[in-house]
């Protein structure tokens, strides 16, 4: 499954460090073994991560990962890149965007049926959420990320250094003494980006790019 090289040294470093520490402030579960590659939902099988580190290990499984396995983290790495949250706003590169839709390319043969059967069989297979039942109060709080973010209604958004940052209407003057600007910084989404982003998502699709 795995390939010993310095990405999967550099992967284990970061591991082994989390296990010994206490991480303060916004920290992220990481599954050591992917869920996506059958790693359980058990204690000895998380750690706490930075968001930035839940991100560059992400990013590692892709290059220490072969054939099937590859493609299923390369998915997971994928999804990471386009998640935004308060605490989340990843931004990649063109570079990456494009070896993303590469390996994508490379990987196609997993729409045949036999492929989707297999993947299909192993998510069936995972058993964290296999007929477990949800409490009312893990719901709610799944139905009001789905529908947005609450908790910064009736903020604004202001943006320094590729930073965004939601504030009270009524502190906006005195972040823009300070050098920020106004709205969210999207400067990242260019239209090479939305193309790309694009034709992801139509081969993810099985449709025609």
């Amino acid at each position: 499954m795995f390939i010993n090289n310095k990405y999967k040294s550099w992967y284990d470093s970061i591991i082994q460090k989390a296990k010994v520490r206490n991480l303060s402030g916004y920290k992220e579960k990481h599954h050591i073994l992917p869920r996506c590659l059958g790693g359980k939902d058990i204690k000895k099988n998380l750690v706490e991560l930075t968001a930035r580190e839940h991100f560059i290990v992400h990013m590692l499984l892709c290059k220490f990962t072969k054939g099937r396995n590859r493609h299923l983290c390369l998915v997971a790495f994928e999804g990471m890149c386009r998640l935004k949250t308060k605490n989340r706003n990843y931004k990649i590169t063109s570079r990456i965007a494009s070896k993303l839709r590469e390996e994508s390319v490379k990987y196609s043969h997993m729409k045949k049926p036999k492929y989707r059967k297999m993947y299909s069989d192993r998510m069936k297979g995972n058993k964290i959420t296999l007929g477990r039942v949800l409490p009312e109060s893990q719901k709610k709080k799944i139905s009001e990320k789905l529908m947005g973010n609450k908790s910064t209604k009736g903020l604004k958004y202001i943006n320094k250094d590729g930073k965004n940052k939601p504030v009270k209407p009524s502190e906006i003057n005195k972040y823009l003494k300070q050098g920020y600007k106004l709205g969210k910084d999207l400067s990242y989404i260019t239209e090479e980006y939305r193309q790309l982003q694009r034709k992801l998502t139509l081969q993810r699709y099985g449709k025609v790019a």
